[in-house]
């Protein structure tokens, strides 16, 4: 009876090392399994001023109904048509836009109609008002003028030629940039395009040192707005030159209903653009670990969500 009892007592302390043994082991498999990747979806519209043709309307319904997965939109300036207090409520009274802008879930940057520059005296106070509680504030001047958004390994830098001086802006991105990780993706964010490929003038004196900053950090896609039209480019180096290895991908997405444009031109700097007059479309950049999907839907009723331009990128 005591040789038993002695057998059965060794039995249990072997059992208890053995499965004590089992949960490091286990552990160490979990370790050494890569994470899931979290997924990062940006819906890319803007230029929406005047709804042309219920446009804006039209992509807010795809936004609410058939499209909703995206984590973060996008708006690439001009939201309003002058930038007074008539001119906001009458944009925000778009059929599904008292959803879409919301704090947490939108990110516009600061455009010529909504700013001082082409808009009515003063409705630069007036885009104070109306995002304050709507955009993210930065820690400089405490504003929406300028920001960053962060999901995952995901970062946006709202930049800012309106209202910030060109110094102030330089030295806020230069300090954003330096505290993203190495191999995360950065994406840029202003309303005018760098490079004069479409029918409005080039901005690159502007932005040329932002495009700099954001090169030197492993930058990849510039998003922008003010041309009414769809456009994406070639990856290409702060100067404009075509660098399939190392450059940026611009992607401008006016097409919010401010008005329809021509085609753009033919460019050795174009991947892609619509051969026909312009129409409302979304663009949504899916960031799934180290490969980037673009697709950009017609979001005209009739269009049936149709892809008109895919690109997958991948580090």
């Amino acid at each position: 009876m005591v040789k038993c009892l002695i057998l059965l007592l060794s039995w249990c302390a072997f059992s208890a090392v053995n499965l004590g043994a089992g949960t490091p082991a286990q552990t160490s498999r979990s370790i050494g399994t890569p994470m899931a990747q979290s997924k990062v979806k940006v819906a890319l519209w803007g230029d929406s001023r005047e709804n042309l043709d219920k446009a804006c309307e039209n992509i807010a319904s795809v936004l609410l109904k058939d499209i909703t997965d995206w984590d973060i939109q996008v708006h690439s300036g001009d939201f309003t048509h002058h930038g007074e207090e008539k001119d906001w409520q009458r944009s925000l009274q778009v059929k599904g836009m008292d959803q879409l802008f919301v704090k947490g879930r939108f990110l516009m940057t600061t455009s010529n109609h909504d700013s001082d520059e082409s808009g009515s005296p003063g409705c630069g106070a007036t885009y104070d008002k109306y995002t304050k509680n709507v955009l993210p504030v930065n820690a400089v001047d405490h504003t929406t003028h300028f920001y960053s958004w962060d999901k995952g390994n995901v970062h946006i830098a709202v930049c800012d030629g309106f209202l910030t001086e060109p110094a102030v802006m330089k030295t806020w991105l230069e300090n954003y940039v330096a505290s993203i990780p190495k191999g995360d993706w950065l994406i840029g964010v202003w309303h005018d395009p760098a490079y004069a490929l479409t029918y409005k003038e080039s901005y690159l004196a502007t932005c040329r040192p932002w495009l700099d900053i954001l090169h030197r950090h492993g930058g990849s896609f510039i998003l922008n707005g003010h041309a009414h039209v769809y456009l994406r480019t070639k990856p290409l180096l702060p100067d404009g030159t075509v660098d399939l290895k190392s450059g940026m991908v611009h992607v401008i997405n006016g097409t919010g209903g401010a008005s329809w444009k021509d085609p753009v031109p033919a460019s050795g700097m174009i991947a892609f653009t619509p051969s026909v007059r312009s129409f409302p479309c979304i663009t949504f950049l899916t960031f799934e670990g180290n490969t980037a999907t673009l697709q950009t839907v017609d979001a005209r009723p009739e269009s049936r969500l149709k892809v008109i331009d895919e690109f997958t990128w991948t580090k």
